[in-house]
Order: C-alpha cells, then sequence, then structure tokens
C-alpha cells in the first residue's frame, strides 16, 4: 500500500511550549514517512511558537480556523489570582452568534474537525504536545494492510463522560439504537480519514439541518474522536478504509503522587510503544521530565 501523505496536528498553548518544543525536536529525528506537523495556538501565542516552524511544520492560529465560522474570543481573563499566591485557571471563552457563549474546550473539538479546511492530507493524526517520541515511527505503524487503524479502547468507555459523549455522538448521527457495544476512541495518535471526516460532517448537518460547527456548539458535551470512532463503528463511513485495533503506539504514564519512577515507565514501555505521555498536567519541572525521558530512553531497547 502507498502511504498516504500526513498531517500530524498537535492543539499547544503558551503553557506547554517546551513540551511542543520537545515533540517538534522528536518528531524530526524519529517521523520517518512522508508528512506535515500543523501546530495550532492561539493567536496570543502565534510569536512564541512561530520559531518551531519549519519545511514539515506550519503554526496555525486557532481564531483564524474558527473565525471563519464566526466564532469570536471573548476578551475574558484565563488566569485569576487568588489568596496566597495561588491562580485559578479558567478556560478560554467564545461567543457564536445566535447560541451565545462557546467553551474553548469545545472550539477546539470543533478546530480538529475542520482538519480538512486547513491541510490537504488524506490522513490526519492528533497528538497532543506532552507526547515524545523515542524511537522510529513509521507509516506501516498506523495501518494493517489496507485498512488504517482505528485506535479503540475499553479502558474508560463505562466513565459517566464517556457514555454522555457517546449519547451526544449518535444524537448527532442520527443513530437512535447503536448496534455497536461501546468503545473509548480517546487517545494519543488518534488516525483519521479525509474522505471519512468529510462524509461525518456531511452526515451531522443533514441530520440536524444546520451546519456541522453550530450543531457541535449545540451540542455541548461532545468528544470529537468518540463522535469520529462511533461514526466508523456504526458502518455510517462505508468503505471506511479503518481496521478497528487496541495496539497503542504511546505509554501513557500516569502520576498520582506527582513522582516519575523511570524504572516503572521502563517496565510499562512495550516493543510496539515508540512514544511517551506524560500528562502535561502534572506539575513535573520541564528538566525533570527531560531527564526522565532520557533516562527511560536509555533503559529501553530501541
Amino acid at each position: 500500500m502507498t502511504s498516504p501523505r500526513v498531517a500530524l496536528i498537535t492543539p499547544s498553548y503558551r503553557n506547554d511550549f517546551e513540551l511542543a518544543r520537545d515533540l517538534c525536536r522528536s518528531l524530526d529525528e524519529f517521523a520517518r514517512f512522508d508528512h506535515e506537523h500543523i501546530l495550532i495556538v492561539p493567536a496570543r501565542d502565534r510569536a512564541l511558537f512561530a520559531p518551531l516552524a519549519g519545511p514539515k511544520r506550519r503554526v496555525l492560529v486557532r481564531e483564524e480556523i474558527i473565525g471563519r465560522h464566526g466564532f469570536r474570543r471573548l476578551p475574558v481573563p484565563t488566569l485569576i489570582p487568588l489568596p496566597f499566591g495561588r491562580t485559578m485557571r479558567l478556560r478560554e471563552q467564545y461567543h457564536l452568534k445566535g447560541l451565545g457563549r462557546v467553551s474553548g474546550w469545545l472550539v477546539q473539538q470543533i478546530v480538529k474537525l475542520s482538519a480538512a479546511e486547513f491541510s490537504d492530507a488524506e490522513v490526519f493524526v492528533f497528538a497532543d504536545s506532552d507526547v515524545l517520541l523515542f524511537r522510529p515511527f513509521t507509516a506501516d505503524m498506523l495501518q494493517n494492510g489496507d485498512g488504517l487503524h482505528l485506535q479503540r479502547h475499553v479502558e474508560g468507555r463505562d466513565l459517566e463522560t464517556h457514555r454522555t459523549w457517546r449519547a451526544t455522538a449518535h444524537r448527532l448521527l442520527g443513530v437512535t439504537q447503536p448496534s455497536v457495544e461501546s468503545f473509548n476512541y480517546i487517545g494519543q495518535f488518534v488516525t483519521w480519514r479525509r474522505p471519512v471526516l468529510e462524509r461525518l460532517l456531511e452526515r451531522i448537518e443533514a441530520q440536524t439541518s444546520q451546519g456541522w460547527q453550530r450543531a457541535i456548539a449545540k451540542a455541548a458535551t461532545v468528544s470529537e474522536y468518540i463522535l469520529y470512532g462511533e461514526f466508523v463503528a456504526e458502518g455510517l463511513a462505508e468503505p471506511s478504509g479503518h481496521i478497528a485495533a487496541d495496539r497503542k503506539l504511546y505509554n501513557s504514564v500516569w502520576l498520582p503522587d506527582e513522582r516519575i519512577d523511570v524504572e516503572a515507565i521502563a517496565a510499562g514501555t512495550q516493543p510496539q510503544h515508540v512514544a511517551l505521555h506524560i500528562q502535561s498536567t502534572h506539575p513535573i519541572p520541564i528538566e525533570e521530565r527531560r531527564a526522565a525521558v532520557a533516562a527511560v530512553k536509555a533503559r529501553v531497547p530501541r
């Protein structure tokens, strides 16, 4: 199978800049296929991220992508000072005429679903900025024969939030009686095909009698990955060109006590893992994080 041109898409922002920089370096070192890496950041962070652009990397502005569909960012603070030097972090807020306030979290889902508008790639792969490659990443890892992997897992599928997102997906897609069991389609290196994404958005518009962006914004509780996964799973995209797989390309590290255990991470890193995912929400200093990743790389076979 000829490897399709791939767009790797990473939403990010200033607090994750150093993580994004490390991700970019690791992609430049280990991505072994024709691709473009697209960083999507808020307008205020454009200048900060601009130096990361290069022959295979673009920096796009979130407000410019979403603004063409009528969304406008509200001038509200995202950090509120609290007593004793603490701060409260709030999500960005947007406004859509005729609907009102839309959360920045929901806008990010819409931005990802807009991938075909800002990239001509045939395959879209989504990776957050807190992921780091440490082994060669080849195109064949994304596919099985003539099918592109559709990542699905049983972990987390019974959470209340996931059940809500699945119900929303069914409502948007016009699915009244689901024909398959539930799965969790959320993760890293989530892979979509352009024609399937385009048919998904057409389906939403046909079912809701409105533009898909407005339909998503009105739905309020949406997971873009579960929406796409359910569209494929319910047979609404046939032929989808996807093969369901629970094979992860990354070791996702959870730090309940905010401490990095290099030996435990190395032990949990499997032969098919090409990346580490250490949640950016863990308050681990960047140099400690980098040292841990270097130590893990030294302990696992390349």
